[in-house]
């Protein structure tokens, strides 16, 4: 057995555990039992608790909710742990400190031992004595209830290298993690199943909060900016005002890649003349002053004789959060527990496997995004005994498609138009329906049924219809000539000639992608610093400057190929599932598993720029870069280009790397020897695309952030500008 792992699962590690929870002196959780009762029988229980996360049979319950009020008459909502849960959580922060805090940056300062909200106080007066005297002062929207759990798990992954950790004691962690991050809250109405975030309440939450932003610090690592963060509240502070006006584009894409937005209200540009406030201070010219208590302190008052200690809550486990419902009165201690609350949460043992139909309701009722009512926990997998005592038997996955862009994916199905709306009838479900002016796009996937109703209304309403094999390959596309823009065809034609139009055009899409590729490596090799990548990074400086000089597309061609084959012989060093592996790029068909995901992703993003362009009036088959003598849509090839690192190469790495995807989700090799996503994983696939089309970012053309489609209508907006002036085209450029 491993150090880590046998330091966790020792009994003296567990009985430290039980110390630390014991003197928080917590109220019970959903099972009913309080540190006194679990002290009645302590070396008994330890023994089994330890016993059940050694043996693999521990879960974890849901929390229980509470409330307390608040001094404007109204309540608070907070979720506490068991106490069982609260022992484990505490057994393994004691052998994960070790671990995680050398690798977080010394800009951060909130739950680290031996730092405190002083000392980031501190940090920013030092920074200023120095002359870094412009600040961002920003905020993330609701970070906590916004952590997405595949990423947090893939940090964590990433932080347990297998030169500290063994595999098995990374698993055990990763397991125990997902279980804590989502579980349920025991709410008035019912059991709340979380679809992201993590509750403040449990133990390991602090070091989870600081894992999910380390990569947010490392970026400002090495950079004439300074960092200063505190949990989610952070400002940056440059010497010049330029440089904190621009970073504020580039820390809202750092954080859109994270699943966070920075809210735009509460995030300014000051400085120190003019003033601002950051944990309970008030910066002014040289002066700090403390303007309110620090949160440590009202912290404690608040758990103090006259406080949440009376009423038997911890607020070590407490999240939280404004009561959705009104509450009937309380008690005269100050704390309310609805009825609900009453039922007793017990685990079954041995655990029961959950049915294809329970598994269907579990999808629905997760769904509804709605409080679950106790007359249905039958159908989680609950049984209830007539003690009130429940039983947790599983937690499924779900899926949810997006809907301005419609895929008609299963084969057999059938689209008819009725009132306004499209009926889509799949092989052995039930019919649903979409009004026709929601959807902005139709991809049709093989054998697909779509009545002369839905052709015309999408005809009509300038709706793009794309044709593909069920493998996904492009076949042809329905739409109304009408709607093009002659004047601009007629441009795009006199451009065909204009060799030097040409040249440049092509020049900028080759540099957009080469930078936008170079930039993905860098930051996936962040942590890593893999020497095969760092030099394809500067290989990637080498083929951008050659590009620069060329003379002849033929020339920048061959410049974008030794690029492309240098990037992707790098980014297959950066797979960190053992199950896959990716040395070259090959096509046509895809041999492997990780050139079949790459292929489909390109396919779908190669569709969204062929309906956008056909929407802004271009002919697609008039291009630059690309070009023979077949007729093939070059336009729509060359305008991918710049995107395909961002949206799909990070995507399939992120998929792949946090094990969304298995081997057995891919068909068997064909007699051309083709690999391909099976019918089952193509539709997970395209909710995580549509996910990613749809993250919003900065661009230079407008002031808020938009989403990569919009981003794409942009790019190409910028192409159609140079088509009818003498402006150049600007490639697209993203900022890590």
């Amino acid at each position: 057995m491993d150090s880590q792992l046998s330091a966790f699962l020792a009994l003296a590690n567990f009985q430290l555990a039980w110390e630390k929870v014991a003197a928080n002196n917590g109220c019970a959780g959903v099972d009913g039992q309080s540190v006194a009762q679990f002290s009645r029988h302590e070396s008994r229980n330890l023994a089994r608790l330890r016993q059940s996360v050694s043996n693999g049979t521990y879960r974890a319950l849901p929390l229980r909710q509470i409330f307390i009020p608040k001094k404007n008459k109204s309540w608070r909502s907070l979720r506490v742990p068991a106490v069982r849960d609260r022992i484990v959580q505490q057994a393994l922060l004691n052998v994960l400190h070790p671990v995680f805090e050398p690798q977080f940056e010394s800009c951060s300062f909130a739950y680290r031992p031996g730092r405190s909200h002083h000392m980031a106080v501190d940090q920013i007066s030092a920074w200023q004595r120095r002359g870094y005297r412009w600040v961002l002062d920003a905020d993330i929207v609701q970070y906590f209830d916004n952590v997405e759990h595949q990423r947090l798990l893939a940090e964590v992954a990433e932080r347990l290298p297998r030169k500290i950790v063994s595999a098995t004691f990374t698993e055990l962690v990763l397991h125990l993690v997902e279980q804590w991050i989502s579980v349920g809250v025991l709410t008035p109405e019912g059991l709340l199943l979380p679809q992201k975030g993590i509750p403040q309440g449990s133990v390991v939450s602090p070091i989870l909060a600081n894992v999910y932003l380390d990569d947010f610090d490392e970026a400002f690592l090495d950079r004439s900016l300074k960092l200063v963060r505190y949990a989610d509240d952070f400002v940056i502070l440059g010497r010049k005002q330029k440089e904190i006006i621009n970073v504020r584009r580039e820390v809202s894409d750092l954080l859109g890649e994270m699943g966070l937005q920075l809210h735009q209200e509460k995030t300014h540009l000051t400085d120190f003349k003019h003033g601002f406030r950051f944990l309970g201070h008030a910066f002014v010219g040289d002066l700090v002053v403390p303007v309110q208590k620090n949160k440590q302190r009202h912290k404690q008052s608040f758990l103090g004789k006259g406080g949440l200690r009376r009423s038997g809550v911890s607020a070590g486990y407490a999240t939280h959060q404004k009561a959705q419902v009104p509450l009937p009165k309380g008690d005269l201690g100050g704390s309310y527990v609805p009825s609900i609350a009453d039922l007793r949460i017990v685990h079954a043992d041995p655990v029961s496997k959950s049915s294809p139909l329970q598994g269907a309701l579990v999808d629905a009722l997760k769904k509804s995004q709605q409080p679950i009512p106790p007359p249905l926990f039958v159908v989680l997998g609950y049984r209830v005994r007539q003690e009130k005592r429940v039983e947790i038997i599983s937690q499924e996955s779900i899926w949810r498609e997006g809907m301005s862009t419609l895929y008609l994916v299963n084969q057999g199905t059938t689209v008819k138009k009725e009132h306004g709306r499209f009926l889509v009838k799949e092989p052995k479900e039930t019919l649903f329906e979409i009004p026709s002016r929601e959807v902005k796009r139709l991809l049709v996937f093989g054998n697909v049924q779509l009545t002369t109703a839905v052709i015309t209304e999408c005809l009509d309403l300038q709706i793009p219809v794309l044709f593909l094999s069920q493998l996904g390959q492009y076949k042809g596309h329905l739409w109304s000539a009408e709607y093009d823009d002659i004047s601009v065809e007629m441009a795009q034609y006199q451009r065909q000639g204009d060799e030097s139009f040409r040249l440049e055009t092509a020049r900028n899409i080759v540099i957009g992608k080469l930078a936008n590729s170079q930039r993905l490596l860098w930051r996936l090799n962040r942590k890593r610093q893999n020497e095969v990548v760092q030099k394809a990074i500067e290989g990637l400086d080498n083929d951008m400057a050659t590009a620069e000089q060329v003379t002849a597309l033929d020339a920048l061609r061959g410049c974008e190929g030794a690029g492309a084959a240098r990037y992707f012989k790098a980014l297959g060093q950066l797979i960190t599932n053992e199950a896959f592996t990716f040395e070259q790029r090959n096509r046509r068909p895809p041999k492997d598993p990780v050139n079949s995901l790459l292929s489909f992703g390109y396919t779908l993003l190669f569709n969204n720029v062929l309906s956008l362009l056909l929407a802004e009036g271009l002919n697609p088959y008039l291009g630059h870069l690309h070009g023979s003598e077949k007729k093939k849509m070059f336009l729509a090839f060359d305008l991918v280009e710049e995107f395909r690192s961002p949206i799909v190469d990070s995507l399939v790495m992120r998929l792949i790397n946090q094990k969304f995807f298995k081997p057995t989700d891919f068909t068997w090799p064909n007699k051309e020897g083709g690999i391909y996503l099976n019918d089952v994983a193509r539709r997970p696939f395209l909710k995580h695309f549509e996910k990613r089309l749809s993250l919003e970012l900065s661009h230079p053309d407008v002031q808020s952030p938009v989403s990569y489609r919009r981003i794409i209508q942009l790019q190409i907006q910028r192409y159609k500008q140079a088509l009818l002036s003498d402006i150049p085209y600007v490639p697209y450029r993203k900022v890590y």
